[in-house]
This record gives structure tokens, C-alpha cells and sequence, in this order.
């Protein structure tokens, strides 16, 4: 893991609550390790590169897709950082 990583990870542990509960909900189709095709369709994230994750993230939040309803509660800031903590 990287620098830049472990910095992220401490400050979101900062505010636990928020993040672990969002990244939750993000479990429940996408699988514990992000290793599943959330309704046998998306991308395996953790299989996906920083860019491709934060690309795709700011494409649902203006999307019709069922991923606009949890998207579209994120800031850019956020959206970066769930980029960079789980993209390769």
C-alpha cells in the first residue's frame, strides 16, 4: 500500500462513521473484497485502476442507473478518494 493511501485511510478513520457506513452499502452488491459483478453486470472493482473507479462514479451520478441513488451522494473530493483507496 502506498503513501498517499495510508494518509487517506487515517483521515477517513477520523470520520469512521460515514465512510465505513457508505462503503457498507457498497459491500452489499459489489461483495465484501469488491470482487463481485454487483447484479451479475458491473465492472469487478477491485479489479478496476483509480481512474476508471472515479470516471465511473461521476458518470452515475447523473446517470439513470441504479448507481445515481448512492453516487450522487458523494462530492468530487469523495469520489477521488474512494478512487484512490480502492483502485489500483
Amino acid at each position: 500500500m502506498n503513501f498517499e493511501k495510508i494518509i487517506i485511510i487515517i483521515l477517513f478513520i477520523l470520520n469512521v462513521g460515514l465512510f465505513a457506513s457508505y462503503i457498507t452499502v457498497c459491500k452489499n452488491c459489489h461483495g465484501k473484497n469488491f470482487e463481485k459483478r454487483a447484479l451479475g453486470k458491473s465492472r469487478i472493482v477491485k479489479n478496476m485502476k483509480k481512474e476508471d473507479i472515479i470516471k465511473r462514479l461521476k458518470y452515475f451520478k447523473t446517470s439513470n442507473l441504479i448507481m445515481k441513488s448512492y453516487a450522487s451522494r458523494l462530492n468530487d473530493k469523495q469520489i477521488e478518494t474512494i478512487g484512490t483507496i480502492f483502485g489500483k
